[in-house]
């Protein structure tokens, strides 16, 4: 594993390859996928790049259907984040798919939680005290279906986008808090691929298998494949939510703080 520390001590990125090798996340992931993403691409504006279909190349084998669907506990459908309007479960949960998809998803949500434990333990509680306040909204308003996905989804992010057979451009991602962690997993068989950290001058393998966590409306990434069939997941907290719970923002995750960890410092104290 490894991180990417800013000047101020605050890290921005995590690096941990191989992680989802052992854990049938392949097939898992492909089955899942074979049923809910037909209608992830449009032809919208070509600023509009993760559904746009410019940005989708066809699968050789016809395994993956290319798309992007977004999937979350809870949802403010778009130019409704204002007061006024409550959030409700995304379409792609809503009836009985819905509730496969969240029992599918439940093997990969807790792999990401648990690194997220790890990288940045404050974001990992706030995402935990989010989920509560939300069950006890979403009961006090008898919002079944919430109350149903949050009590079978096992991650403490509160969306998940699947991503399949996609380029994607230099980007960032604004609507996350710039303290976050968004964590991006990918499974598939594709040639390898760099994610090219843009306005750091860092450039990383992303090959199957490996997790990657960043300040994602900090760090500009982009990677491009133009063959072979693969999967990106990507988990983040969306701040509207926090927001209409009142979960107070966090601080960022800072390598200064793991002291106790720091072989260096126990010898020094011996």
């Amino acid at each position: 594993p490894s991180m990417i520390i800013d000047s101020g001590g605050r890290i921005i990125v995590w690096y941990l390859p191989g992680t989802m090798t052992g854990m049938l996340m392949v097939c898992h992931l492909w089955a899942f996928m074979l049923y809910c993403i037909s209608s992830g691409i449009t032809t919208s504006k070509p600023t509009e790049w993760r559904t746009h279909m410019s940005n989708f190349y066809p699968s050789l084998d016809g395994k993956i259907t290319p798309g992007c669907i977004n999937i979350s506990l809870a949802w403010f459908q778009q130019g409704r984040k204002v007061y006024g309007f409550s959030p409700n479960v995304s379409a792609t949960l809503k009836g009985v798919n819905g509730h496969n998809i969240t029992v599918s998803l439940q093997r990969s949500g807790i792999l990401v939680s648990t690194a997220l434990w790890m990288m940045h333990p404050d974001l990992y509680l706030a995402g935990i005290k989010t989920h509560v306040r939300l069950g006890e909204w979403a009961s006090r308003h008898q919002l079944h279906d919430m109350c149903y996905h949050l009590q079978c989804w096992t991650s403490v992010f509160n969306v998940v986008s699947v991503i399949c057979n996609c380029q994607s451009p230099p980007h960032r991602d604004p609507k996350c808090q710039p303290e976050a962690f968004d964590i991006m997993t990918t499974t598939g068989i594709y040639h390898p691929v760099i994610m090219d950290f843009i306005n750091l001058g860092i450039k990383i393998l992303y090959n199957s298998g490996s997790m990657l966590a960043s300040s994602c409306q900090l760090v500009r990434h982009h990677m491009h494949v133009e063959e072979g069939n693969w999967i990106v997941t990507a988990w983040y907290m969306q701040d509207s939510i926090h927001n209409f719970v009142g979960t107070p923002r966090t601080e960022y995750a800072k390598y200064g703080n793991a002291r106790y960890s720091d072989p260096v410092e126990k010898s020094a104290c011996v």
